[in-house]
């Protein structure tokens, strides 16, 4: 006599509600813990490229190499130089500015003092710096201007032209000097800031 072996059963229970719900809660778990990796990923990347930008924008470093500066700015200082604040205005007078001369193909930037902007006149008599006929007053101690160079006749500054001097003028190349002369608005990297070295630390006026 031949069994007919019963089709019911091998056929697969009915899930039940409840192992329908338990589906349901994993999957849920599943996507919340992705959720959160990817919030965690798209936070670190945000993080990073903010401390990039606040890093180029306000902390690129440029090594004093000359004592043109001193003394509020030794040789070997380490300087913070600020890129964002002259893409919102231009240099003012007093501001000490991260150059490149021009025609200086090794990349070495020159550190020194706006004095002087454009639409003005400059000129220097018996060691006095004049600016628009007035006697220029630096914002810190100077030493005296023993050679005037070309300032000794009165500089017409044209549009985008900086006349820049170094504190310690006495052995300072600056725009008293072909070497230098007047200083563009696109040879600026931007103003110096702060000091990070040694006994200049602290904001650089």
């Amino acid at each position: 006599m031949r069994v007919i072996p019963n089709k019911r059963a091998y056929l697969r229970p009915e899930p039940t509600s409840r192992s329908l719900d338990f589906r349901k809660s994993r999957k849920k778990r599943d996507y919340r813990k992705l959720l959160s990796w990817l919030l965690m990923i798209v936070e670190i990347l945000a993080v990073a490229a903010a401390a990039y930008l606040l890093v180029s924008s306000f902390a690129t470093q440029v090594t004093m190499t000359e004592e043109s500066m001193e003394p509020q700015i030794g040789v070997s200082d380490s300087l913070l130089i600020d890129k964002v604040t002259y893409r919102l205005k231009s240099p003012e007078a007093g501001d000490v500015i991260a150059f490149l001369p021009s025609g200086d193909l090794s990349g070495r930037y020159s550190i020194k003092r706006v004095v002087a902007v454009p639409g003005q006149k400059v000129v220097i008599k018996s060691g006095i710096v004049y600016v628009n006929n007035k006697a220029y007053t630096a914002p810190v101690e100077t030493t005296a201007v023993n050679d005037a160079g070309i300032a000794s006749s009165t500089i017409t500054l044209g549009k985008d032209e900086y006349f820049v001097l170094g504190d310690n003028r006495g052995v300072s190349e600056d725009s008293r000097y072909q070497s230098v002369g007047n200083v563009l608005k696109s040879q600026i990297k931007g103003k110096i800031w702060f000091d990070v070295t040694g006994k200049n630390f602290g904001v650089v006026d």
